[in-house]
């Protein structure tokens, strides 16, 4: 049985993606989770300075419990938690998450969804506008930067996947729009929200996990 390392930023298991993850990888492969957070408490949480110069990152604690954090934070304890996940024999993992993150030291590959997601972006959509919907609106000031090119306008807008309020207001905003392409740009996006999404817009809509899972598939097939 192959070992498929799933490194989240927030805190393991990550009950609510791997299921779906799974319908697609398949059977006979092993999930080996590990969370940046999986030995914080809340009130360590708490006390993250939350600077949008150090990139804020949305995930979820162990409970289901929505929180931001940044990526300077962040990034040590990934590489603690990747490491002790290849400890176990697992050479291929994939980080949850579609910020930007750089090399990590490893022994195998580490998937990082943000450069894959961009590629499939540019390669589908050439000239025209692109709505980009964020988990938090904090990140929202990242759209322009992110995924704006010559060509292509960018509309960003915000909903929660784990704490979701608004869907019925960001389905509104999304057919005002006229889009051409949707980017739902959190891995914790479920289903649900992609479905609801396409069946108001009628637009081409990008899933993250669901995106992903099905790279990861041909990278560990064979």
């Amino acid at each position: 049985m192959k070992k498929i390392g799933m490194l989240t930023i927030g805190q393991s298991p990550r009950d609510d993606l791997i299921p779906g993850l799974m319908e697609i990888l398949g059977d006979g492969y092993e999930i080996v989770e590990a969370g940046a957070l999986d030995d914080h408490i809340m009130e360590d949480i708490e006390k993250i300075e939350l600077n949008p110069e150090h990139y804020i990152l949305v995930s979820r604690m162990r409970d289901g419990t929505e929180i931001k954090i940044t990526k300077k934070y962040i990034l040590p304890l990934m590489q603690k938690r990747l490491d002790e996940i290849e400890s176990q024999g697992v050479r291929v993992t994939v980080v949850m998450c579609t910020g930007k993150f750089p090399q990590f030291k490893s022994k195998g590959l580490v998937v990082t969804p943000s450069e894959i997601l961009k590629g499939v972006i540019e390669g589908s959509l050439k000239e025209g506008k692109l709505g980009v919907v964020y988990p938090a609106a904090e990140q929202m000031p990242y759209a322009e930067n992110d995924f704006g090119r010559t060509g292509v306008e960018v509309y960003a807008d915000t909903v929660s996947p784990y704490e979701p309020e608004d869907v019925e207001g960001l389905l509104e905003r999304l057919k005002k729009e006229n889009l051409d392409l949707i980017f739902l740009n959190c891995f914790g996006f479920p289903s649900m929200i992609k479905e609801k999404v396409i069946t108001a817009t009628g637009k081409p809509t990008i899933q993250s996990n669901t995106l992903i899972a099905r790279v990861l598939k041909e990278l560990i097939s064979g």
